[in-house]
């Protein structure tokens, strides 16, 4: 009998730990691969990120977050917040204005020669304007994802974890 209870000792942790990491993967924290050169020089094609998800439950995102957006057949892309529900944003010649004031945006930095205009939009309650680093070369609400719905945002990026020579924090 108690060699019966050997046996059978391991599978209770076992399942124990799978369930743990379900639970932690499906509601607290995930990881996503980069696809794409839209959010460079931030961000990488192939980088490994891990993802608050605990923020689209609080609501907690603020302008220059990188989100994950989940669009359709199930495909995943990753952006920056750009404009908030309820604001009124426009660019001229590259430059980023939000309820008429100015707004820097220091991950632009290594961008050049960017002088894009965007006519003024007023974002709805709920919903949210997006752009790619890399605005040149960025599918965002610019020009085909649109206004996000807060219920399509999957979480928030918090560190880039792999490859090692590009770790970093992400938000």
């Amino acid at each position: 009998m108690a060699e019966e209870k050997k046996k059978g000792s391991w599978l209770v942790p076992i399942i124990v730990a799978v369930a743990v990491a379900f639970v932690v993967r499906s509601f607290f924290i995930a990881p996503y691969v980069v696809e794409g050169a839209s959010m460079e020089p931030s961000l990488y094609d192939s980088d490994r990120i891990l993802v608050n998800k605990t923020a689209t439950w609080l609501g907690e995102f603020e302008r220059g977050d990188v989100i994950i957006i989940e669009g359709e057949n199930n495909r995943h892309y990753v952006k920056r917040v750009i404009g908030l529900p309820g604001e009124t944003l426009e660019m001229e010649d590259g430059e980023l204005f939000v309820d008429g004031e100015l707004i820097e945006e220091p991950y632009l930095d290594d961008l050049y020669e960017y002088n894009e205009t965007i006519d003024e939009v007023t974002l709805p309650d709920g919903e949210f304007y997006v752009m790619g680093d890399n605005r040149g070369n960025s599918l965002d609400s610019r020009n085909g994802l649109g206004l996000i719905d807060e219920e399509f945002i999957v979480g928030r990026s918090t560190v880039v974890f792999f490859p090692f020579t590009n770790v970093q924090l992400t938000n």
